[in-house]
């Protein structure tokens, strides 16, 4: 008998990387997907955000710390179980490992476009300390074999509105002289041409002020990235694992300098990842709505960049503004075209969504109809609250959200509950993280106990679920992947 192991570091493998928030859900109908296509993927969980330490969990005190309520050996666990059953080749990935204030702050970022970047000394220690409890709680579980690592609260953007003259002056001020020789005598006056995949040659050349302003914008950053590895390094033992750098919560699209800089200075300092998430213009849960010849030659400028240096681009914010929209016509054709289908693509919250469309659509009264009026009827109140006491999650984009929804409900009745209105595709995610007087994450708990008793909606979203996955995997031509790119040792 051949034991295949099916849970391995895939390397630079292209593929398709999805969020696992309620494993016992969504898992099934991913693998069932990778399987017809003989295809090998990721499944995640960002840290922080969407999963914790089981005793995070377990506590009921922290509720957006781990608001999927999936703690680290729940979905480190069942991945492997469910990838075992399916015989499905998986990767268990540790998605936006990161130094950040807080959870509150995170999520405004990516749902509302709220950027506040710079942590203080203590905030570094204890996002430090954080992340060490996160990974003594991987390593019992049995390890992972993947890590996306987030320093982007440590990119200065301030630096963006200083006239030359301050930037110059910064810089002499921040970096010592030897320091500042090594870096000028590595970029300035040297010519850095890269061949596009359509046979376009760029071309980057840094002056000092380029330098100045990348060291002092970036430096930070690409330091603590080391750090967050390290710490990562000590419990994971001798396994082998992957890294990706993540760049897409700046809330400005990365140019081909930044890339090359970043890159190349963590090379310098010894880490080699396997792929970088830049931002390219894409936004959590909405579709693409730029012009599709800036994007496609957006992302082929930073893959020629990229891939000189033997790393390849991954993409987050692949959801679009609903399950069916697929991040917007043709967006998916030019991300494939434009890398040569050499990429990593990112998706999450999509398959909740989709799970809350679908119990949407049964008939009124029904039990799957009733407990979704129940969850979009609590986060609407949860948000509300956190609007009038101008706290947790308040942001004015937010209130001009909710006042927009109810505004459309006053004039067309029938909006009322609509899961694709604004506010709730964008904070959906809250239902899985409120709690009843017992702490109990009551709405999640009667999701999967729905779900597992339910034949019906079982079927209809694993239907579903399934489609939307091979849709991915076909039109970003993933199929076959573990056979189609092999890294050959020469």
């Amino acid at each position: 008998m051949v034991y295949i192991l099916v849970r391995r570091y895939l390397g630079s493998i292209p593929r398709l990387a999805i969020g696992v928030r309620l494993p016992d859900i969504v898992i099934p109908p991913v693998l069932k997907a990778f399987k017809a296509r003989d295809a090998v993927g990721t499944l995640m969980l960002s840290y922080h955000r969407e999963t914790a330490p089981s005793d995070v969990i377990a506590s009921g005190e922290f509720i957006l710390l781990g608001h999927s309520g999936t703690s680290i050996t729940e979905y480190i666990t069942k991945a492997t179980k469910y990838a075992e059953d399916y015989g499905a080749i998986i990767e268990v990935e540790a998605d936006h490992v990161s130094l950040m204030a807080s959870p509150e702050r995170a999520i405004k970022r990516i749902t509302v476009g709220v950027f506040e970047y710079g942590l203080s000394e203590s905030e570094i220690r204890e996002s430090l300390n954080y992340i060490e409890r996160e990974f003594k709680e991987v390593n019992e579980a049995g390890g992972v074999d993947f890590v996306t690592i987030d320093t982007c609260e440590l990119i200065d953007l301030g630096i963006n509105k200083l006239g030359s003259s301050d930037v110059l002056a910064a810089y002499e001020e921040r970096f010592d002289s030897d320091f500042r020789k090594k870096l000028e005598e590595k970029y300035i006056n040297r010519t850095f041409k890269f061949i596009s995949n359509n046979g376009k040659i760029y071309v980057i050349k840094f002056s000092k002020e380029d330098i100045a302003r990348l060291a002092l914008k970036y430096y930070k950053s690409i330091e603590y990235v080391k750090v967050v590895y390290d710490t990562i390094r000590k419990y994971l033992d001798d396994r082998e694992f992957g890294v990706e750098i993540a760049l897409d919560e700046v809330p400005e699209v990365t140019n081909p300098k930044e890339v090359f800089f970043f890159l190349s200075e963590l090379k310098r300092i010894g880490i080699d990842p396997d792929f970088i998430a830049p931002n390219v213009g894409f936004k959590k849960r909405e579709d693409y709505d730029g012009d599709l010849r800036v994007l496609e030659e957006t992302i082929r400028k930073l893959h020629a960049i990229t891939s000189s240096l033997g790393v390849l681009l991954s993409f987050h914010s692949g959801s679009g503004a609903h399950p069916y929209s697929d991040k917007g016509l043709g967006t998916w054709g030019v991300v494939r075209r434009a890398t040569n289908g050499l990429l990593k693509y990112k998706v999450s919250g999509v398959y909740i969504q989709l799970l809350l469309e679908v119990m949407s659509k049964f008939p009124p009264m029904s039990e799957p109809r009733r407990l979704y009026e129940e969850i979009f009827d609590a986060v609407l109140e949860y948000l509300k609250k956190d609007i009038k006491h101008k706290k947790g999650l308040y942001s004015p984009q937010l209130e001009r959200l909710v006042k927009r929804y109810e505004e459309a409900v006053k004039k067309v009745p029938q909006k009322r509950r609509d899961p694709r209105t604004d506010f709730f595709r964008h904070y959906f995610f809250i239902f899985q993280a409120v709690m009843d007087a017992n702490r109990r994450r009551y709405l999640r708990e009667k999701v999967i106990d729905l779900y597992s008793k339910h034949k019906e909606l079982q079927g209809i979203y694993e239907k579903e679920a399934a489609e939307l996955t091979l849709r991915i995997i076909d039109k970003l031509g993933l199929k076959g992947n573990y056979i189609k790119y092999k890294s050959i040792r020469l």
